[in-house]
């Protein structure tokens, strides 16, 4: 392979316009240059690439003779070819890598996309019988630790790799067993107990007992991005292997909900004697699928045989980290379309495709940074902004997934109502700009911060405002740095999936590195955690929603947050598929997947 890629570097420093079979002049010296090494060993690759027929080189002799190489493979062929070889060996990153140094100028990126999205979706590996799925992503797994994670896909595949106490059935809002197989509370919800299954293992065969739950959440208490769901645990003991008993210094009558949290996902004790950055490269659960290989490009899940909740039909699922530059470029399918033929029709109903829609919904809205000084600390601007943003057309001009205008956290009707509400706007478009000249604000210009996901949203939301002579900076960020920045921007769009409904609320308030958390005022944030004190004391479901309310309706008179648009998953899948589903995260959920 490295002789390869020296001979696409000295191609392409050589011979990119000549093309293969012509003779470039090329000195030992720029030889050297090109490959950054001694002219020793510039002579001996270039001594290894003749010998293995890639090139010819003819030495100059003598004064005024220049030395002459001429290369005798395509380099668009051997792109193809060798990208493809990385990617069948599971080295997606190399494949990628390769392409974007040497690919410019040729079709070896277009093909191998092709090539590329032909090998997604639902097939039979080789030689075997066994049923893989394949699916691209375009977003980086942050991380796979319960308690530091953050990212509805990260949570998603916790899901997929670890287990929970108990389970929140998504169509009922049942609780239901989950390693947990029974529980009880005393009179004011403040002791919970749990009494644990038999026979629960984990991925390396050892079976789960009540020190593991102990252990899993004495580490999540102990200043994690997760720690706040273990801020009233007073003590977490072991009665026995099997019964773990939870004592809280205040009444949480949504206790059980927390513990079906991706949160609390259960970890091995002692992350089985290994640290902590070993233990993350490939850690164990007792989740249906266990990790057979992770890299920075590719994540291989591999059924549990042994899952106490049933087998997964799938044998494997291969998750595959695509450059969103190439993704985009070439119009590559998604993880929501999966293709289980490359020869298959267009995705449309016509051809037999069915389109799946979620019940959940995710709300995306504008979180001001209130810690920051800047115009955003006017409530008159803040509100000025919050009128200028016609949800409705947002809808019509960005279109997609995005379903109805957004007055809150969680859809308050059925988007055919939300969607005939009179306009929101108080002031008419030249009342607006009058209000905005007159009180200065279109003299200063504000910052935009969005996840690369949500980057149309922002622009939309830039080109709004300039429209009434704000000016908007766009600032687009990665999930790695996102969290870093938030300092420094004075708005922040992002999007929240509820999949615990008044837990995840909860979280979106309470979570340390939350985006809600991070940019509202300290006192509002202390105010917040003590109205969700009276809730969770409140046995009584509409009780507690009437303070979720009183919290959403401060924040949005305030308008410290702009609520946009209550947005749905979907999928499109083929008939042959079986037992797809849309989860709460908004993805799909593998356990149940087969084809007939």
């Amino acid at each position: 392979m490295l002789t390869i890629e020296r001979y696409l570097t000295l191609y392409e420093r050589f011979a990119s316009e000549l093309g293969a079979g012509a003779a470039a002049e090329a000195s030992i010296v720029q030889v050297a240059e090109a490959l950054y090494c001694t002219e020793r060993n510039a002579k001996l690759v270039l001594r290894k690439l003749s010998e293995e027929g890639f090139i010819e080189w003819k030495a100059g002799r003598g004064r005024g003779n220049r030395s002459q190489i001429t290369f005798r493979e395509d380099r668009e062929k051997l792109l193809h070819d060798l990208s493809r070889q990385y990617a069948e060996d599971g080295e997606y990153n190399k494949a990628f890598h390769l392409l974007q140094t040497f690919g410019e100028g040729t079709a070896a990126n277009e093909k191998f996309m092709e090539w590329m999205s032909d090998s997604f979706g639902f097939h039979k590996q080789l030689g075997k019988e066994a049923d893989v799925l394949r699916l691209p992503i375009t977003r980086v797994i942050t991380t796979l630790d319960p308690a530091e994670c953050v990212f509805s896909f990260d949570s998603h595949l916790i899901q997929q790799i670890f287990d929970k106490l108990v389970v929140l059935e998504e169509n009922t809002g049942r609780i239901l067993p989950g390693i947990a197989h029974d529980w009880e509370c005393n009179e004011d919800a403040t002791t919970w107990t749990f009494h644990l299954r038999k026979g629960v293992l984990f991925h390396d065969g050892t079976e789960l007992t009540a020190s593991d739950v102990v252990y899993t959440i004495e580490r999540l208490r102990s200043g994690k991005f997760n720690s706040w769901i273990m801020r009233s645990l007073g003590k977490v003991e072991a009665v026995s292997n099997r019964i773990v008993r939870f004592q809280l210094d205040k009444p949480n009558w949504l206790f059980l909900k927390y513990a079906c949290s991706n949160v609390m996902a259960i970890l091995p004790s002692g992350l089985r004697g290994q640290n902590e950055e070993v233990f993350w490269k490939k850690p164990i659960g007792t989740g249906p699928f266990q990790i057979e290989e992770w890299t920075s490009g590719r994540l291989l899940l591999g059924a549990n045989l042994h899952y106490f909740q049933g087998r997964p039909h799938l044998d494997q699922v291969e998750i595959i980290l695509v450059p969103q530059h190439e993704a985009l470029m070439e119009r590559m399918v998604t993880w929501q379309q999966l293709i289980c033929d490359p020869k298959q029709q267009a995705v449309t109903v016509e051809n037999g495709w069915i389109k799946l829609e979620s019940k959940n919904v995710c709300t995306s809205m504008l979180s001001w940074n209130m810690q920051r000084n800047g115009p955003q600390q006017s409530e008159l601007f803040r509100s000025l902004v919050d009128q200028l943003l016609d949800r409705k057309l947002m809808i019509q001009e960005l279109g997609g997934y995005r379903h109805f205008p957004a007055n809150g956290f969680f859809p308050e009707s059925e988007p055919s109502a939300s969607l005939t509400t009179p306009s929101r706007l108080p002031f008419s478009p030249e009342e607006l700009r009058k209000q905005i000249s007159d009180n200065g604000f279109d003299q200063s210009p504000i910052t935009l911060c969005a996840h690369t996901a949500h980057s149309d949203d922002a622009f939309w939301i830039q080109k709004q405002c300039m429209e009434y002579g704000i000016e908007v900076k766009v600032r687009i960020e990665g999930p790695e740095t996102i969290h870093s920045v938030l300092d420094e921007v004075d708005l922040t769009f992002h999007s929240l999936v509820f999949p615990e409904d008044e837990v995840s609320l909860i979280e979106s308030c309470e979570q340390d590195n939350s985006f809600l958390k991070r940019l509202m005022t300290p006192a509002l944030s202390a105010w917040t955690i003590e109205r969700f004190d009276e809730a969770l004391a409140c046995k009584n479901s509409q009780d507690r929603m009437a303070i979720y309310a009183d919290i959403e309706s401060r924040l949005h008179g305030e308008y410290q947050v702009l609520f946009l648009l209550h947005n749905r998953f979907y999928t499109d899948y083929h008939p042959t598929l079986k037992g797809v589903r849309i989860n709460s995260l908004g993805w799909i959920d593998f356990k149940h997947i087969w084809r007939a």
